[in-house]
Order: structure tokens, then C-alpha cells, then sequence
């Protein structure tokens, strides 16, 4: 099937079968480092690497590890400031918001793009699997008199996971609905910012240590790429046909 213009002869909007413009990833024009973050394989091999070497580290030499966490621990817990502030903030990557939003937005995108839905569920689900599943397997010791309640293992941080999956996928899937760019610089500069501020109020309140969170900013950017790339698939291209981002496959002759 060809592609069709925006419009009919009759001069109204097309049906979403139409439609069929592709979705291709990221505009040319899209920040070379959101470029880099979101679309290079180098990226998620590093990420994975800095993971896996961080994990390997808590594993086995957590020792090692505390004398680079302790003096930045300290550093961050004793800088000026409420408390309030960094309780607030660490909200944002709570698990509770993290699985509610999974929910509104899988029945949002359900009738909408099919693909979207899936992927952004199994991203909220992989979330919470990976947390729970690492904390279990290193065990790590919270650091002492934490300032808000925890549970389980300090590797990782479920919070900042939770940030960086919730705040990296809204801003694409808002281009993929809309194609309007704005969407997607205004939607980064905002994502940069909630999960470096979770981040540091995760330290800020005792909860992890920063190689904790550190380790959980790759683990969330390697769980997006892999999203993005669900999304951007060929398995993709049948089940989100009337937002008009895939082609839709032309049906074999008889």
C-alpha cells in the first residue's frame, strides 16, 4: 500500500487505517545527546557494563565500594537543606507511582496503539522485577538511621529505576502520539531533572548509597533502550496501525 496524503479528496481527516506515515525513531534534528542515550547499541553495552560491574563490586567487595560510598554518603547527607524537600522529591520514583501509572497508561494506549501499551507495561514490570530480584541477590546494608522507611536490601535504588523509567518513556510515547517535537525536548530537559533530583535525594536521605543509584541510572537507560526499540519494531507495526506509525503490512494477493 502506498503512502497516503494527510487528507482525502473530500477534504476529511482520514480514517486511522489511512494514515501511514512511519515511525522511524527519533527526529533528525533530536539533541545529540538524547540521540546517543536513547538509539546507540554503545550505550546499552556500556550501561550493561556498568552495571554488571558495580553489581560484581557489591557482590564481592562491598568494602572496596563503601570507601568511595562513606565520604560521598557524608558529604551529601550533612549539605544545608530540609529534609521535606528531598522527602517530596523521592516520591517521585516510588513504586506505588510507578505501578499506577503503568496501569493508567496501559488502558490508555490499549485502543490507541497496542504496541505502546505492552511495552510500557512490561517496562513497569521489569522495573519492579529487577529491584526486587537484585536486592535479594547482593543483600547490601542500608546506610545508618535512614530519614524515611525502607525495605529489603540498598542495591539498587527502585526509586531512581522507577524515575528514570517513567519520566524517559512519557516524553517519547507523547512524540509518538503527536509528533510534535516540543513534546519531546520539553519532556528530556524534564526527565534529566526529576531523575537526577530522585537520585541525590535517595543519598540525601539515607536510603542508598551512591553507588547504589549510579548503578540504578544505567539499569533504567538500559531498560529504555530496550523499550524504544519494542516500540520502533517490526512486531510493532500491526498494533499501532491507527496512530498511523507503522505502515500497515499490504495483504498477499489472492
Amino acid at each position: 500500500m502506498s503512502k497516503a496524503t494527510s487528507g482525502s479528496v473530500s477534504g476529511e481527516l482520514p480514517g486511522p487505517v489511512i494514515l501511514s506515515r512511519i515511525h522511524e525513531g527519533l527526529p533528525t534534528d533530536t539533541p545529540w545527546i538524547l540521540r546517543v542515550v536513547l538509539r546507540s547499541r554503545a550505550f546499552l553495552v556500556v550501561a550493561l557494563a556498568v552495571t554488571l560491574s558495580l553489581t560484581i563490586a557489591a557482590l564481592a567487595n562491598p568494602e572496596w565500594l563503601l570507601r568511595i560510598d562513606q565520604p560521598l554518603s557524608d558529604w551529601v547527607r550533612g549539605a544545608d537543606g530540609q529534609l521535606w524537600v528531598a522527602k517530596a522529591v523521592t516520591d517521585l520514583g516510588s513504586p506505588t507511582l510507578a505501578v499506577a501509572f503503568g496501569i493508567v497508561g496501559v488502558v490508555f494506549f490499549w485502543s490507541r496503539c497496542r504496541a505502546s501499551a505492552i511495552t510500557l507495561g512490561a517496562l513497569v514490570a521489569s522495573a519492579l522485577a529487577v529491584d526486587i530480584v537484585l536486592k535479594l541477590i547482593v543483600d547490601r546494608p542500608r546506610p545508618i538511621s535512614p530519614a524515611v522507611d525502607t525495605a529489603l536490601g540498598s542495591f539498587p535504588s527502585g526509586h531512581v529505576i522507577h524515575a528514570v523509567v517513567i519520566f524517559g518513556l512519557v516524553p517519547f510515547l507523547l512524540w509518538v502520539m503527536t509528533e510534535r517535537r516540543a513534546f519531546l525536548r520539553l519532556g528530556f530537559g524534564l526527565f534529566a531533572v526529576v531523575t537526577l533530583s530522585v537520585a541525590v535525594s535517595r543519598v540525601r536521605l539515607g536510603a542508598h548509597w551512591p553507588s547504589d543509584v549510579v548503578t540504578s541510572l544505567f539499569i533504567g537507560a538500559s531498560l529504555l533502550l530496550a523499550a524504544e526499540q519494542m516500540i520502533i519494531s517490526s512486531w510493532a507495526a500491526d498494533r499501532c496501525v491507527q496512530l498511523g506509525h507503522h505502515e500497515r503490512k499490504e495483504a498477499a494477493p489472492e
